[in-house]
């Protein structure tokens, strides 16, 4: 059996050791789904992407659901903000063809997309979809998943939401693991692990989050 994971950077290791720290060689095998690979005995594959937004972590996750065989999916839903590009001139791996934007790029795409284009209410109701055909789609095929979360606005209710929006967090948020009630970020914060200075947990948060999931699903795989 394999376990898949899916997200952005805390899911592929960004600023662990064996991912090249900064270079970015390989996934790391140090995060806390490989951990919890190594605890189950199964085989490990990596698809999350440094930088990813939603869309993309969504389509990689539909990818492998088409192609499933027996696997367990670990998905890391990344911060809501991104804007993910697709470029099919774009060549070599899948990967090449998506370009995601951020608030702290200073290209001029990124300029016109924050300032005329970009809303929270968007960010909201767009990733919450992806989020809700990623469970349907899983559960479909019966393809046992655990999924967490990197922005608490996601399920924020104090402004910009309507009542599809607030049906949608109803629907997607008792599909989600916390650590204590925190995102990943937020966990290794509270209890003081390393961090690096691109905001990245290090190996001894990875170490406390893994025991930390396999406590929690001990007995339920």
């Amino acid at each position: 059996m394999r376990l898949k994971s899916f997200g952005c950077s805390f899911v592929f290791g960004t600023d662990l050791a064996d991912a090249g720290r900064n270079y970015l060689t390989q996934p790391s095998q140090s995060t806390w789904p490989a951990l919890l690979a190594q605890h189950l005995g199964y085989e490990y594959s990596c698809y999350a992407r440094p930088g990813a937004g939603n869309l993309q972590i969504l389509e990689q996750v539909l990818n492998q659901a088409a192609g499933n065989r027996n696997d367990l999916f670990v998905v890391n839903w990344s911060w809501i903000d991104r804007y993910d590009c697709y470029n099919s001139d774009h060549k070599g791996t899948p990967w090449d063809n998506w370009t995601t934007i951020t608030p702290s790029d200073a290209t001029d795409l990124a300029r016109v997309y924050y300032r005329d284009l970009h809303s929270e209410y968007r960010d909201k109701f767009t990733s919450l979809s992806y989020i809700r055909l990623a469970i349907d789609t899983l559960n479909q095929k019966n393809i046992p998943f655990i999924m967490t979360y990197m922005d608490d606005l996601l399920f924020d209710q104090r402004w910009h939401t309507t009542t599809a929006l607030i049906d949608l967090q109803n629907y997607v948020k008792p599909y989600m693991t916390t650590f204590d009630g925190q995102t990943f970020l937020e966990y290794s914060r509270a209890n003081n692990y390393p961090i690096s200075p691109t905001l990245h947990p290090l190996e001894d948060a990875h170490s406390a989050a893994g025991n930390y999931i396999i406590n929690i699903f001990k007995g339920k795989i």
